[in-house]
């Protein structure tokens, strides 16, 4: 008598088309927001201008956070002084009323300019990480099942 022969392995959760559309578009706006954000952070490293800011405030974001937001003067070369709101949010300068911090200065809007701190780590950071996760996003919801081994 004859071994019974053995049922193929049951095959995995299949994903319908609208999970994988989901997937996709949640994976597409990661990329577009990262694409944006790292084109503005851009702008500032190509067409900058470097300045200084006296600290006239600061607080925490939060109570938990290291985010810190502060009120500066901005001293630009051939521009009158002004008064910018900055952010650094990994808190990667030290921060005192008084003390002066790096900034870069760039004409994004064409009326006025505007500043960011001069710090690659806190311009950086958070859009590679979010082009990363979109990246990661779009492979998983490319990934098309694998067909069941015979």
């Amino acid at each position: 008598m004859a071994a019974p022969a053995a049922s193929p392995p049951p095959a995995g959760p299949s994903r319908g088309p609208l999970a994988t559309g989901i997937a996709l578009l949640a994976a597409l706006v990661f990329l577009g927001l990262s694409a944006l954000m790292l084109w503005g952070q851009s702008i500032y490293s190509l067409s900058g201008v470097p300045a200084t800011g006296k600290v006239v405030e600061f607080h925490a974001m939060s109570a938990r956070s290291q985010s810190v937001e502060a009120e500066v003067d901005v001293a630009l070369p051939g521009a009158a002084p002004f008064r910018w709101e900055v952010e650094d949010t990994f808190r990667v300068l030290h921060w005192e009323e008084g003390a002066t911090v790096p900034l870069l200065c760039a004409h994004v809007h064409a009326d006025h300019w505007s500043c960011v701190i001069d710090s690659l780590v806190d311009r950086f950071l958070f859009p590679a990480c979010t082009l990363a996760v979109g990246i990661a996003a779009l492979l998983l919801a490319l990934r098309r099942p694998r067909a069941a081994a015979a």
